[in-house]
């Protein structure tokens, strides 16, 4: 019989509530209650409650940085939540450019831990994004069009199985679980517990950060959909829309060396010339100065932050590719959708917003059949986030919203995994487009039972 290990919380227990929730604050907890939270300390404690749970007939869900947009991590009745948080190990070797790291890193302490050695890797840019979601979902950052997603770098996973078995994916060892850990999405073949990625030295950089009038947002847009997936793979961008009809651009420069940074004022040419900017902000920083900054941890200038989601806001995302840059009529479409953003009752501390990051670079080279990542050809990826904080105001704020991403659907293909909506049709098709049968048989293969399943998991058969 099994016994639960780790840090193990049940309901009375102190900080059970904190234990319980997830990243969305608004989801329904009352209606999903767990029976238990375990907090792994490594591995054997996942095996261990994957085991107690499938003895005691227990749901269980999996969760790192509790970042999953749906709150779906977190959302289990009479169920087991296995927490993966705690496994915080990192070991960098030298000598093979490889770093070794526990599955439950988050972005910043991640950040800290290789900056420290002079090393990096592409991480996302919200600070309390858990590496494994990130990593199993594909995985945007500053750096995508330099080194490729996150899972483009990823060598080998740790796993426990749907058995309680403790594996090991990567090119020769299980490469059929290793192929569909690279963009297949998190919660669905195992649980992660290490990662083994290619890490890059972590040299100066330069970050930038321009804005314009929202008059010239035709111009500007027009203009970074045409540079932005094809400037060279130093440069990743990301162009955001206010509701508040504010325009900005952030982005950085990774070069190979020093002496290629004062090129970053002719590679923002095309931008500066697009319209006349408002402000330009140009830095040079050490590496891991930058990832803070991007972070939102630079107390100086937290500006910078481009991941506006916090724990106190009530928000809704969604997402959408774009394979071809957006025509006039689509660019206008954008803007008259944003300025038609509903007039709320309670302003909330962040704007709603469309936000364009930049793709192709590195990332569109890896062949489309390399990794489960379907959508390596986008040029763009379309995030819609909206806010709001007066309960009243959330189902015109979700109809605006959802209408607005079904408004761009002729311009657009798919979403992307790791911004989770509940409201998609035919979620896994947008998800993982054709290689949707091939994660099935993955799936039936390593989870027969269907142990790991949540809203919008990939299933043993088709749905």
């Amino acid at each position: 019989m099994a016994l639960l290990t780790g840090r193990v919380i049940y309901p009375g227990d102190t900080g059970w509530d904190a234990a319980r929730q997830g990243f969305a604050r608004w989801a329904d907890y009352a209606a999903n209650t767990p029976r238990v939270v375990v907090f792994c300390q490594d591995a054997d404690d996942v095996a261990n409650a994957v085991r107690w749970a499938r003895e005691n007939n227990a749901p269980l869900r999996v969760r790192c940085g509790r970042h999953n947009y749906e709150g779906w991590s977190s959302l289990v009745q009479d169920g087991v939540i296995i927490d993966v948080s705690d496994l915080g190990s990192v070991r960098v070797r030298r000598d093979s450019a490889t770093a070794r790291v526990g599955a439950g890193l988050d972005m910043l302490d991640l950040s800290e831990a290789l900056g420290q050695v002079g090393v990096t890797f592409p991480h996302a840019t919200g600070k309390t994004v858990g590496l494994a979601g990130l990593t199993l979902g594909g995985g945007f950052g500053v750096t995508t069009r330099k080194w490729g997603l996150t899972c483009d770098n990823l060598i080998e996973v740790e796993l426990v199985t749907a058995d309680g078995s403790q594996v090991r994916a990567n090119a020769e060892e299980n490469p059929d679980l290793f192929w569909a850990c690279r963009g297949g999405g998190g919660g669905n073949f195992g649980i992660a517990t290490a990662f083994t990625f290619s890490v890059h030295p972590a040299g100066n950089v330069a970050v930038f950060s321009l804005s314009w009038p929202w008059e010239a947002m035709e111009a500007v847009v027009s203009a970074w959909q045409s540079w932005a997936p094809d400037t060279v793979d130093g440069v990743t961008s990301f162009l955001t829309l206010l509701t508040t009809r504010s325009l900005t651009m952030q982005g950085q420069f990774t070069p190979d060396t020093d002496a290629d940074l004062p090129g970053i004022n002719a590679l923002l040419a095309p931008m500066l010339a697009a319209a006349n900017p408002l402000s330009v902000n140009i830095q040079v920083l050490p590496n891991l100065n930058a990832a803070r900054l991007f972070l939102g941890v630079d107390p100086q200038q937290p500006e910078w932050r481009v991941q506006k989601h916090s724990d106190d806001q009530i928000f809704k995302s969604s997402s959408a590719l774009a394979y071809e840059p957006f025509p006039p009529q689509a660019i206008t479409l954008l803007k008259s959708r944003i300025e038609a953003c509903p007039t709320l009752s309670a302003a909330p501390s962040q704007p709603s917003m469309i936000q364009l990051l930049g793709g192709g670079g590195a990332m569109g080279r890896v062949p489309q059949d390399a990794t489960a990542v379907w959508h390596r050809q986008t040029k763009f990826v379309v995030q819609y986030d909206a806010y709001w904080t007066a309960p009243q105001d959330g189902k015109m704020t979700l109809d605006w919203i959802t209408a607005f991403r079904q408004d761009m659907t002729p311009y657009t293909v798919g979403a992307y995994v790791n911004y989770a909506d509940d409201r998609l049709e035919n979620p896994l098709q947008q998800y993982y487009g054709d290689h949707l049968g091939r994660l099935m048989d993955i799936k039936r293969c390593w989870d027969p039972d269907n142990v790991f399943r949540f809203p919008q998991s990939i299933p043993v058969s088709p749905p």
